[in-house]
């Protein structure tokens, strides 16, 4: 609202100087310098007592992020599942809520999960999904749409069938449109298990930054001993959210042979967000402040 008045106040005092200059006796000329008179009252008032507070996000630190994240990974599994566990997915989302009362999928998804309760469909899925079933194979027909629009809305339903998308979904990893390979990576991210791994290492290499954002991302939930090479040398990559997710990621493996490289990259690494990522996961890796702290002094 600040910004509307801001523009309309200049738009309206450029006009009624440009008309006092070279055209005084227009029928416009008096109208707009009433105008913008009336806009600059208002704009000091707005000023003055502050009005319309400017909106800002609030700032969630990036342990709370991490937590987070963490949190609504376990919600969305659990929503996916054939009977879920309600109470911990509510659980998760209130925290996540609680944190960052912004956070538009977590309040979403509480008032999914609070109605699915109420109505007692924990124990009654809606469908018992099958690789079979005429919907699923409906899907798969639709993988190879020209629209690019309709596969990746072939990505959110598919979710609903858990593990048994993972095949679709690896598919749709390789689609030749970036969104959909995005949506996929996400996807996988939430469904997949152990298959998904592989996939999602070559989508941390896609020439899109994009995908390899959301790669890493996702590789923080299906993360396995078999990742952690892939991982290490995604710290290698330019983009400073791909880098943050593989460590994030690395932490969440729970695999020593992460430490050094985390603990050679909080070295030099010169984004806030991403050391702070590091510290998070090597703090998940049990790793005791002494050698952190001798990390730290390389740096200053």
């Amino acid at each position: 609202m600040r910004r509307l008045m801001t523009v309309l106040f200049l738009l309206s005092a450029v006009a009624a100087l440009a008309l006092s200059a070279f055209a005084p006796a227009h029928v416009l000329t008096r109208p707009l310098q009433a105008a913008a008179l009336v806009l600059l009252v208002v704009f000091i008032l707005v000023r003055a007592f502050g009005l319309f507070p400017p909106y800002r996000r609030s700032a969630v630190p990036s342990s709370q992020i991490a937590e987070m994240e963490k949190l609504y990974f376990r919600a969305m599994r659990e929503l996916i599942n054939d009977q879920p566990n309600l109470v911990q997915a509510i659980n998760d989302l209130q925290r996540i809520v609680s944190i960052d009362p912004r956070y538009k999928n977590a309040r979403h998804f509480l008032k999914r999960a609070l109605l699915m309760q109420s109505e007692g469909t924990a124990t009654t899925p809606p469908f018992t999904p099958s690789r079979t079933s005429q919907e699923f194979v409906r899907l798969q027909e639709q993988l190879i749409d020209t629209d690019p629009a309709v596969r990746k809305a072939v990505v959110m339903e598919l979710i609903q069938y858990g593990e048994i998308a993972t095949d679709p979904l690896i598919a749709l990893l390789m689609d030749e449109d970036a969104d959909v390979r995005v949506h996929a990576a996400t996807a996988l991210g939430w469904v997949g298990g152990p298959h998904a791994v592989q996939p999602l290492l070559v989508a941390l290499q896609d020439e899109n930054t994009f995908v390899r954002r959301y790669a890493a991302r996702a590789m923080c939930w299906v993360v396995d001993e078999t990742a952690v090479d892939g991982l290490i040398d995604a710290l290698k990559d330019d983009d400073n959210y791909v880098r943050q997710y593989s460590a994030r990621a690395l932490g969440w493996s729970q695999d020593s042979r992460a430490v050094r490289p985390l603990l050679e990259l909080l070295a030099v690494e010169q984004n806030a967000d991403v050391r702070d990522y590091i510290l998070t996961a090597l703090d998940d890796l049990g790793e005791r402040p002494p050698r952190v702290e001798r990390a730290l002094e390389v740096t200053e």
